[in-house]
């Protein structure tokens, strides 16, 4: 069964700008005053912060600064920063990856982490969230916490739970499968319902979460429907903003989501997680009392964890294509550092020289406490044998030799930074070959790139093919032979250039599959191929571009087709 826990601070937004802005507020002003944090809205300046003294004054998120200053002269605000305060808090359950690696936030105040199977390393349930509580108040932060079967349930006790029996610890904990009774007594705001849904409830007497029970869902659709909804009537959310009834309600819509909700509060529907990392196939792991600080502690311990994830890869039969390094300081932040490879692997070198190359751009900070190295994508890889020459030759160690260059290059520039080509089944030049990101032809998918070279060799042999192609290819004059031909000269970038000698003509028909729809109607034209040496020894690549509508005669003449410029050889070829 899993668990999951949720992590709330209600005030997020200020206790997080404190941290970064001490000077302006100062401890009189955050713990003495009353401090909100404000931003322009539809209804002129509108509060969407407030600290704890503000919050027991009466002010609540949504009021009019206007409104909230009348209350209490000596109000203080401030400028808010939600884009801050949403990256800090996608920064923050980065570093929540120690409790569980599927965890990301919750709106703009809240996290969710699934600890399945994670609280034993902290001598359980109870040992996991006093850990996360502790550090997070050590932080500054004001934090509620809930461990429950479903995220729903979590939820509810992080933010509901006052009052019944939390102590100065700050979380609460239902055990297995002791959902409903323990959730019955939950006011209905616990299920996540939008303010008009609480309304609605509570104008039927529904109150608390256990009255729903029994409640069968018709019913409760037909009571929502003969519920009168009067306009101008307002309600306020949970998190005390203030939300009125606009005339007309869906209330089909409405009833549906509070049955909807109480059943993923109960586990009767799973609810969809998007986690903030992708979960790992295989992880390793390992906490210090004492934190590195030294890149070269870091760098010993990591080729520890490395060692580790490499034994269990192989006792599984599996190769890593994606490894994933967490770093997770002391302060509450984390660095996370990732490497691919081109095919599967558990060379333990290797990994480690990918990971390695990215230490010096990591900042300790105040010390590193835990370590985590995942297998975020593995595929199976077979044993193959290494000695005495069987199973295993010069292709094959050429092939890991290259591979090996691929994941070095694209580990320090980038995958889009590193292509090759990848041959195609096309006739025409420049239709014939691709780029593609290396990494893809050489591992994983690396056999479409031996295949091609196979297929080539299996096909009737081609005149040799130029080094470099001109995109797109440019004209040039040419003079034929006396015979009319084959060229004897051609002008190219105004400088002429005499034939010595002449191969060709090789002729290439268009596909014609991709004059198909064309709206000019017109077709490719064929080209005659002709490979020609200069005097000086430089060799090129030209065609005659044939007309389409042409005779033969006319064809042979130099005044019928274009003449261009495709390719170059090397000087020597």
């Amino acid at each position: 069964m899993k668990r999951f826990v949720h992590l709330w601070f209600p005030y997020w937004p200020i206790e997080r700008m404190r941290r970064v802005r001490p000077r302006e507020i100062s401890k009189d002003i955050f713990d003495d005053g009353s401090l909100v944090l404000v931003t322009s809205g539809g209804r002129g300046i509108e509060i969407t912060a407030v600290n704890a003294k503000a919050a027991a004054q009466g002010l609540w998120v949504g009021q009019g600064l206007a409104d909230a200053r009348a209350l209490l002269p000596g109000l203080v605000s401030l400028q808010a920063e939600p884009k801050a305060d949403a990256a800090a808090l996608k920064a923050l359950a980065q570093w929540c990856g120690r409790y569980g690696p599927q965890r990301n936030v919750h709106g703009d105040c809240g996290i969710w982490i699934d600890v399945t199977g994670v609280a034993h390393l902290y001598g359980g349930e109870t040992g996991l969230l006093a850990d996360a509580v502790r550090r997070l108040r050590g932080f500054g932060l004001t934090v509620q916490a809930g461990l429950a079967d479903t995220p729903s349930a979590a939820y509810a006790l992080a933010r509901f739970a006052a009052g019944r029996g939390v102590d100065a610890r700050r979380f609460a904990i239902i055990e297995k499968g002791c959902l409903r009774s323990e959730l019955a007594n939950f006011p209905v705001e616990a299920l996540r319902l939008d303010s008009d849904a609480v309304l609605l409830l509570k104008r039927l007497g529904l109150k608390r979460i256990g009255q729903l029970y029994d409640i069968p869902r018709a019913s409760l659709q037909r009571r929502f429907n003969e519920t009168h909804f009067g306009r101008g009537k307002s309600a306020r959310s949970s998190n005390g903003k203030a939300s009125g009834a606009r005339g007309k309600v869906n209330k089909g819509a409405l009833a549906a989501s509070v049955v909807l909700r109480l059943d993923q509060a109960l586990g009767e529907i799973t609810e969809p997680l998007k986690p903030l990392a992708e979960p790992s196939v295989l992880k390793v792991r390992q906490s210090w009392t004492d934190p590195l600080i030294s890149s070269e502690g870091i760098a010993a311990e990591v080729g520890v964890l490395t060692s580790r994830l490499v034994e269990q890869l192989s006792c599984q039969g599996l190769g890593c294509r994606h490894v994933r390094l967490s770093l997770y300081r002391a302060d509450g932040t984390a660095a996370i550092v990732e490497a691919g490879t081109s095919m599967a692997c558990r060379d333990g070198d290797h990994l480690m020289g990918l990971l390695s190359e990215k230490f010096s751009a990591i900042d300790a900070g105040f010390g590193i406490d835990i370590a985590e190295l995942d297998a975020v994508l593995a595929e199976p890889l077979e044993e193959t044998q290494q000695r005495l020459g069987v199973g295993e030759g010069n292709g094959a160690e050429e092939t890991r030799a290259l591979t090996r260059l691929v994941d070095r290059l694209v580990n320090r520039l980038g995958r889009t930074k590193v292509q090759m080509l990848e041959s195609c089944a096309s006739h025409v030049p420049e239709r014939a070959q691709r780029l593609n990101p290396a990494r893809e032809l050489v591992g994983g998918q690396g056999s479409n790139f031996h295949r091609c070279d196979e297929g080539e060799k299996s096909q009737s042999p081609k005149p040799p093919r130029p080094f470099l192609l001109l995109s797109p290819p440019e004209p040039i004059s040419v003079c034929e032979d006396r015979c009319g031909s084959k060229p004897a000269s051609f002008v190219w970038r105004r400088v002429r250039n005499s034939i010595v000698r002449c191969e060709g003509p090789e002729r290439i028909a268009p596909e014609w599959w991709r004059d198909i729809g064309r709206p000019d109607g017109r077709e490719a034209p064929m080209r005659d191929y002709y490979r020609v040496e200069v005097q000086g020894g430089a060799r090129f690549w030209i065609f005659h571009e044939l007309p389409v509508d042409g005779e033969a005669s006319e064809v042979e003449s130099c005044g019928g087709g274009r003449w261009l410029m495709h390719g170059l050889y090397g000087g020597g070829a």
